[in-house]
């Protein structure tokens, strides 16, 4: 029997799973996409095609709200277009006021998230927005009392709590 043994890896391993920082070349035709928070204008940048969307601290864009799950949202650019997936989440991911699993995302396009509502921007993000706060896709949004007590008084939908 012969028991060779393969040489060690030199260094440390690379990291995997939700530590892993992937940083892939962006597809042929990449278009940045901004989330613009309605009302208030307080946007994220989403730079590169794939973003994970959700409470939990591994989400690329954290949305510390109780009616948005763990891991709410994915949004994935491919084939030229960006895309949502609903991530099997309580409340669900609403574009122009329909629930959907899945959607292809336009400019101007109205998004539903848990207790947050924003309007699409798809395109170069070199204009910045008047007066507005403009973060990276590693971001957090709070729900501030005013913002809660705003949308209680126009429900697009009864909310559940997320687990």
């Amino acid at each position: 029997m012969d028991d060779a043994k393969q040489p060690a890896p030199s260094g440390p391993e690379p990291l995997q799973g939700p530590h892993w920082n992937h940083h892939d070349p962006e597809p042929a035709g990449f278009l940045p996409m901004r989330l613009v928070l309605q009302p208030g204008g307080f946007s994220v940048e989403l730079t590169r095609s794939e973003i994970l969307v959700g409470r939990h601290s591994v989400a690329d864009v954290r949305l510390r709200s109780p009616e948005v799950s763990r891991r709410h949202c994915r949004f994935v650019f491919a084939e030229g277009h960006w895309q949502v997936f609903d991530l099997n989440s309580l409340n669900g991911v609403w574009v122009n006021g329909l629930r959907v699993q899945r959607a292809i995302l336009q400019s101007k396009d109205l998004l539903h998230i848990g207790s947050y509502n924003f309007e699409v921007e798809i395109g170069p993000s070199t204009i910045p927005i008047p007066g507005a706060a403009t973060h990276s896709a590693e971001s957090v949004l709070t729900s501030t009392p005013e913002r809660a007590a705003a949308e209680k008084a126009e429900p697009l939908e009864p909310h559940k709590k997320a687990s």
